[in-house]
């Protein structure tokens, strides 16, 4: 793991580097190149590739993408050459990928995104939730725009708080599960509502603290004590790169009693970042006391991890290496999707909750609504859209959650069900 967990890892699992076999590399073009990948020859895979990109990509493992796109998807019958990259079809389905030839005529960079199956269905694909070696939860809610909306009026305010929604799809819906980094939600909305009833400007300043900062990701923890920042800009930080040092600056203004009200129930322990990180990763003596003590004792235990500085932590790095889960059934922000869903409903107007639309889950070109914010550590990732196609077309609201106690969650499956939930949405008529 690159980054320090709490953070949502945004990216496209299936951007992977595909098989390729043999033959004449001369003036080797995109359709020859993708055909001979997807033929049902196994021989000389390395023809058609650069030595440093072999250099990544086992013969073994190209074998395995090719089959794995080809149990997907079928056989492969055309490319389509789009602005930017193809799209290549198969016998059920597409998929968008990119490819770079050299002057050599020899492949150094390819990429493969998502299948998009021509036939799919909600149900088949909670299927393959259920099949899942971890535990998940899913829950999608239709929210149709009223009719004023549709007269060319602003959707924003048109009566849509009293919608009831549609439920599209559900699992597990009501079970509280680990939730990482997405448990910022509720900080900004919080924030919103103080700057709507005029508690709080997004103009208003805030310098940074040394004894408020946290962990990785995000940019502020390298930053010097007195910087001053936008509250706009901390809570911009928070949700787009899911910052976790703007995070606890905003968790210390609102107060833990402010927290408390906005979190679900089932987040009995009101904890930031810095205080999470430090009783699962560096302290965890402390971490099991904290889940064995009373409030009192709670308390306490917070109040000393207040007084170490992250910087004053010798062993920092070692959070760039965790590939194992630690405490997630103990120590985690745990809601359900069903909450997750209607909290980012309430903040589907936030312009803060559209700077990061998931890049690589979704493409931003195909809503106008792109509203995301999510969470992962090892052992839990969760996604959490509020999502629309035109101004008029229903807004639809989107959380899936996966946890594992015991290993790494099985990410590949796991984003592959995702966007087929969110290629099913965005072709909905």
């Amino acid at each position: 793991m690159k980054k320090i967990t709490l953070t949502v890892v945004v990216f496209l699992l299936l951007t992977l580097f595909p098989a390729v076999f043999a033959g004449d590399n001369a003036d080797l073009t995109p359709d020859e190149a993708f055909g001979r990948m997807f033929s049902q020859e196994k021989a000389a895979v390395n023809a058609m590739f650069t030595e440093e990109f072999l250099k990544t990509v086992t013969e073994k493992r190209l074998h395995e993408i090719i089959s794995f796109y080809q149990n997907e998807v079928g056989s492969f019958t055309r490319v389509e050459t789009l602005k930017e990259g193809y799209k290549l079809h198969f016998a059920k389905g597409t998929v968008p990928a990119s490819l770079t030839i050299n002057e050599k005529n020899l492949i150094s960079g390819l990429w493969f995104g998502v299948p998009e199956k021509s036939e799919d269905s909600f149900a088949e694909i909670i299927e393959a939730f259920k099949k899942s070696p971890d535990r998940t939860s899913v829950y999608v809610l239709r929210y149709k725009v009223p009719a004023a909306a549709e007269a060319g009026q602003s959707a924003a305010n048109q009566g849509l708080e009293s919608l009831q929604p549609e439920v599209v799809v559900e699992l597990n819906a009501e079970q509280p599960m680990g939730i990482g980094s997405a448990f910022k939600l509720y900080l900004l909305k919080a924030i919103e509502d103080d700057v709507a009833a005029g508690r709080r400007s997004w103009s208003d300043i805030i310098e940074l603290r040394e004894d408020w900062k946290s962990f990785p990701s995000g940019i502020l923890q390298d930053w010097h004590p007195g910087s001053r920042h936008s509250l706009e800009t901390l809570a911009g930080l928070m949700i787009s790169i899911s910052d976790n040092t703007a995070t606890d600056h905003i968790f210390n203004l609102l107060g833990v009693e402010t927290v408390r009200k906005y979190l679900p129930e089932t987040c009995k322990d009101i904890i930031n970042t810095s205080q999470l990180t430090k009783l699962k990763f560096f302290f965890p003596a402390k971490g099991t006391e904290f889940i064995k003590a009373d409030q009192k004792g709670k308390d306490a235990i917070l109040r000393e991890m207040d007084s170490i500085i992250p910087a004053s932590i010798a062993s920092y790095s070692s959070i760039y290496t965790l590939d194992k889960p630690v405490l997630i059934d103990e120590l985690e922000w745990f809601v359900s999707t069903r909450k997750l869903c209607e909290t980012i409903w309430t903040l589907r107007d936030s312009t803060r909750i559209r700077i990061n639309a998931a890049s690589g889950l979704i493409n931003r070109a195909d809503w106008h609504i792109a509203g995301f914010k999510g969470g992962s550590e090892p052992g839990v990732i969760n996604y959490t859209w509020v999502l629309q196609k035109t101004p008029t077309s229903p807004i639809y609201t989107v959380s899936c959650t996966a946890n594992n106690s015991m290993k790494i969650i099985a990410s590949d499956d796991f984003n592959l069900a995702v966007t087929r939930i969110l290629n099913l949405l965005k072709n909905e008529k």
